[in-house]
């Protein structure tokens, strides 16, 4: 510590502390250089990944003979011909007919009632069965789930998935070596009638299994016997991961079953995993998925996060490759003996990870840094904001006058109008403007509001720089909150607003300002971004980011208006400065 005293001392005698706070504008862009050079940059160059292992020993992948194999075909064919009849049939018919299957497999079953208007079956309140295969070895108390919607997230009927997801169950009645209570969950739809069903078995339901310790989502809409290869999807809702040794379970099977392997999308099989850009595609994709978790249509395993569920989608994709559905079937078989193994919750591997690949990945703390670097970043651009308001003089005390409150009074004016683009969006709706006309008009408002709030109210000088310090620290301390929650969003957030640093009011070109000011606006990058990923505009993300907060809980709405909103409302009160001004106050 005395050292460290020391060292302080002769950096203020020397005025090395004066430079860097001169330099800290460069400096802040130079550290978001540097974050987004070690995301894209070395995180994919060989040695600073590791590959994946099953640290949990009781686990045990592919240890036991697999026996879910061609003798079950016919079984499997026989359901997928009677729910394939099944499916012009209303959901709660197709729910009892299911229903009364279960219960002759000696299965206890109820049907939830979600008040969700699906745009499948109709306008009527959805439904989701549920059933519970009780283990004989177990006192009731823990759970698997395994899950197979009746559409999946692209709205194709799910035969083959309830299919094996029945057949499965059945097999299961003949073993006497559970020690978890296996729940057959079939919901409409893997997206926001699954996800009430989750809060409500955590809440009211009256009959369950237990606390659920893993969930598998079965996707398999084809009618074909074989299917191509096997997609794995892992991201939840807000971030959340599943911890990797479920995952790693998952694929290692996969593997051993000879079944080429897909992540989040990704034929990882069709290059080469010891290709840099193979990796840097699969990290990319990784944090925009992470970041957007919520805003498109569920896989299923998004349903479960928050409740330290582990959670992953098992799909099928192709109808015409050298996989048997039995062969599908064998991995969520293999996954469920392995979870029924544990004598505790999942805790030995890691919960916060990128993966580069099926077989490789970085932990936490490699990529934790890069969103580190962004907020310190924004925490340094307030600083240079706030040095230049002589409040941090001797005279401090003396300082604290009108302009400082009026400043305060201002933050949380921006923070009222933040919070009310929720109310908006409500309006707009309540109006009938359809999800397009939505997303133009609240883009229209921001324009609008940029465009005529300099004429509203012209900031003194040091009301400026104290609008954008406290802009830009509000911003800072919310990355922070949110960077280990959820990496994905605080990176893409610091870097997508991270033009606003930029902006200068003192300076002549006020149309360059006004232009960094509209490239960093939350809605309009958001809606710049989703557009180039989806290749066409997107006008409903606004639409969605709301209501995905209302039905799902998912953070992306709040918080981007909480923290991104907020700062930028700021700025906008702060544009109506002008050095012109402020010498004829003089």
């Amino acid at each position: 510590m005395s050292l460290l005293i020391k060292f302080i001392n002769r950096a203020v005698d020397s005025g090395l502390i004066i430079k860097l706070l001169k330099k800290l504008p460069f400096i802040s862009r130079l550290l978001v250089v540097a974050a987004i050079a070690l995301i894209f940059g070395y995180l994919p160059l060989d040695g600073s990944f590791r590959r994946t292992y099953i640290s949990e020993n009781a686990l045990m992948p592919n240890q036991a003979y697999s026996q879910f194999r061609e003798t079950e075909w016919n079984i499997v064919r026989g359901f997928r011909n009677e729910i394939k009849d099944l499916k012009v049939w209303n959901i709660d018919i197709r729910n009892k007919i299911v229903s009364n299957w279960l219960q002759d497999y000696s299965l206890e079953t109820s049907i939830y009632k979600t008040n969700i208007i699906s745009d499948v079956s109709g306008d009527h309140n959805s439904e989701v069965l549920y059933g519970i295969l009780n283990g004989q070895r177990c006192d009731g108390t823990e759970a698997m789930v395994i899950c197979a919607p009746w559409f999946n997230s692209e709205m194709e009927y799910n035969v083959g998935g309830v299919s094996v997801a029945i057949a499965l169950t059945r097999f299961f009645t003949n073993w006497p070596i559970w020690s978890k209570n296996i729940i057959l969950v079939i919901p409409e739809t893997p997206g926001v009638d699954l996800r009430k069903w989750v809060e409500s078995y955590h809440n009211e339901l009256k009959l369950t299994g237990g606390t659920i310790e893993s969930a598998m989502v079965l996707d398999y809409p084809s009618e074909s016997d074989s299917f191509d290869y096997l997609d794995v999807e892992y991201i939840g809702l807000n971030g959340a991961l599943p911890n990797l040794d479920l995952v790693n379970t998952a694929l290692h099977i996969a593997e051993n079953e000879g079944i080429k392997i897909s992540i989040n999308g990704m034929k990882s099989f069709e290059k080469d995993q010891n290709n840099f850009k193979n990796r840097l595609h699969h990290i990319s994709n990784g944090i925009q998925k992470m970041a957007m978790a919520g805003l498109y249509p569920l896989k299923g395993h998004e349903a479960f996060s928050g409740w330290r569920i582990q959670a992953i989608t098992l799909k099928a994709v192709g109808n015409s490759g050298n996989h048997d559905i039995t062969t599908f079937g064998r991995v969520p078989e293999a996954v469920t003996r392995s979870v029924n193994n544990l004598l505790e919750k999942f805790h030995q591997s890691f919960f916060f990870y990128l993966l580069l690949s099926p077989k490789l990945f970085v932990s936490i703390a490699s990529y934790l840094p890069a969103a580190i670097l962004v907020t310190v970043a924004f925490a340094g651009m307030s600083i240079d904001s706030l040095t230049k308001t002589n409040i941090l003089k001797n005279d401090a005390v003396e300082t604290f006058d009108f302009e400082i409150i009026v400043a305060l009074v201002f933050y949380l004016i921006s923070i009222a109008l933040s919070l009310s683009y929720s109310k908006i969006i409500n309006l707009l709706r309540n109006k009938n403007l359809n999800f397009d006309q939505q997303g133009k008009f609240l883009l229209i408002i921001q324009v609008f509001f940029l465009f005529t709030s300099y004429m509203i109210y012209k900031p003194t000088k040091k009301t400026y720089h104290m609008l954008k310090s406290i802009a830009f620290m509000h911003l800072s301390l919310v990355l922070t909150l949110l960077l280990a929650l959820n990496f994905g969003l605080a990176f893409i957030m610091g870097v997508l607003a991270f033009p606003m640093t930029f902006i200068d009011f003192e300076k002549e070109n006020k149309t360059k300002q006004r232009l960094l000011l509209l490239v960093s606006n939350p809605f309009i990058a958001i809606f710049c971004m989703c557009s180039w990923i989806e290749d066409k505009w997107t006008w409903t993300i606004f639409n969605v980011m709301s209501s995905s907060w209302e039905n799902l809980g998912c953070w992306t709405w709040p918080i981007v208006c909480c923290s991104w909103l907020t700062t930028w409302i700021l700025l906008v009160i702060a544009s109506g400065y002008s050095p012109s001004n402020e010498k004829k106050r003089m």
